[in-house]
């Protein structure tokens, strides 16, 4: 399975200015604003409007499905059961498949990251186009409350020694719960197939959503390149709401030795797509179904898996785009009530995959014309494609049908 992509959270209360790293490599990754977490507990309620118990609730309902199993990867400082959802196929040809793992909830106040996590999840069970896609390549492994003691206790960051277990990982004696998952993630590796993309999912106090990009000097070139890819695959399905690779840059000096993303570097290099996610921690938070749609369609298109589900696509379509004729066997016109250019524009087949691609020299005066083509230049077969508009701002999209 693919590896597993770990985002672990970034937040900061004070301002960042775009693309700047601010932070050694012990700089508290998260930030802490007191002022924050009490206000957002106020307005949330207790436990930041969700508790073990809610998730104990949310176990029994996901574990009745046909695609869920729910175990424990081991017990918390306290004795509270931490837990893992494994979603796929009920199939027994499992090596075959893209592995992926997601912790969320690691600082219970950061309760963002887990509805979004939630939303995920909800994709992944549900009889839709992208859960039926993804649970046949691959294998989820989602464990949507690593710090239940933390959340019960209603601690911000710690978990019941009062340690960061964000921070815990090249501790000389870890806390428990970064030994049981740290143990879960060894086994897992040792699997025919392996994680491919791991997910730590965090929000962060500067109410904005993005990923922390790992600078070259503390992974590699290469592996810097991909997580540009990556992150720009997740934000071109929610263009307007997560903030390009640059803005949040880490590791400029060296690679820090403590966070889970730092054991994934050291022990498996470029082989696993290890990064952190911040969602808002903020009165202003929400659209976490969207994020979760763009964080999964960010994965199969990182897995060379395709674009999934036609009608969730169009779902995102915020502007007013025509094409006519449609259907149509020649040439197609594309047109959008848009005062600003595209900048780029993408012809995908059911599937997802783009299989013509526009520059922003061809998408003028608001209009774009399509003769069939793909990018070889050779005619496409009859069927149903999906044309994709991508702006500064937001993404757009109008289901065509060729015959």
């Amino acid at each position: 399975m693919k590896f597993l992509l770990i985002i672990v959270g970034l937040v900061c209360s004070i301002s960042l200015s775009f693309g700047q790293d601010i932070r050694s490599n012990e700089y508290d990754k998260c930030g802490y604003d007191t002022a924050q977490v009490r206000a957002m507990s106020e307005m949330l309620g207790d436990h930041w409007g969700y508790s073990y118990d809610s998730l104990l609730n949310d176990l029994s309902s996901w574990g009745a499905g046909n695609y869920v199993q729910v175990n424990s990867i081991g017990q918390s400082t306290q004795n509270r059961e931490i837990y893992e959802l494994t979603i796929t196929d009920p199939d027994p040809v499992k090596t075959a498949k893209h592995r992926i793992y997601i912790h969320a909830r690691t600082h219970p106040n950061e309760v963002q990251s887990f509805w979004v996590t939630d939303e995920i999840i909800n994709y992944l069970i549900a009889e839709s186009p992208i859960g039926t896609y993804l649970r046949e390549r691959c294998i989820f492994h989602i464990v949507p409350m690593y710090n239940p003691d933390g959340v019960e206790l209603e601690k911000a960051r710690e978990n019941a020694n009062d340690v960061d277990i964000e921070s815990n990982w090249s501790a000389a004696t870890p806390e428990i719960e970064v030994v049981h998952l740290r143990s879960r993630l060894s086994d897992l590796m040792l699997e025919t197939n392996p994680i491919e993309v791991a997910l730590n999912m965090h929000s962060a106090f500067v109410c904005k959503r993005y990923f922390v990009y790992h600078h070259e000097n503390g992974t590699s070139p290469y592996f810097a390149d991909l997580e540009e890819d990556f992150i720009e695959s997740v934000r071109s399905h929610f263009y307007s709401g997560i903030e390009p690779y640059t803005y949040y840059q880490s590791w400029t000096s060296s690679t820090p030795s403590q966070y889970p993303e730092s054991w994934w570097w050291m022990n498996f290099g470029e082989s696993v797509m290890a990064l952190t996610y911040e969602d808002m921690n903020c009165a202003d938070a929400g659209f976490y179904d969207k994020t979760a749609f763009a964080i999964l369609h960010g994965i199969s298109d990182y897995l060379n898996l395709g674009f999934v589900g036609v009608d969730e696509l169009l779902a995102t379509n915020k502007l007013n785009v025509k094409a006519y004729p449609n259907p149509f066997s020649a040439e197609l016109q594309i047109e959008w009530n848009s005062f600003q250019e595209a900048e780029q524009a993408l012809v995908r087949d059911i599937y997802g995959r783009v299989i013509r691609t526009f520059s922003s020299f061809e998408t003028v005066n608001g209009q774009l014309s399509w003769d069939g083509t793909n990018d070889n230049g050779s005619k496409v077969a009859a069927g149903t494609y999906v044309v994709q508009l991508v702006f500064e701002q937001q993404v757009a999209s109008q289901k065509i049908v060729k015959y």
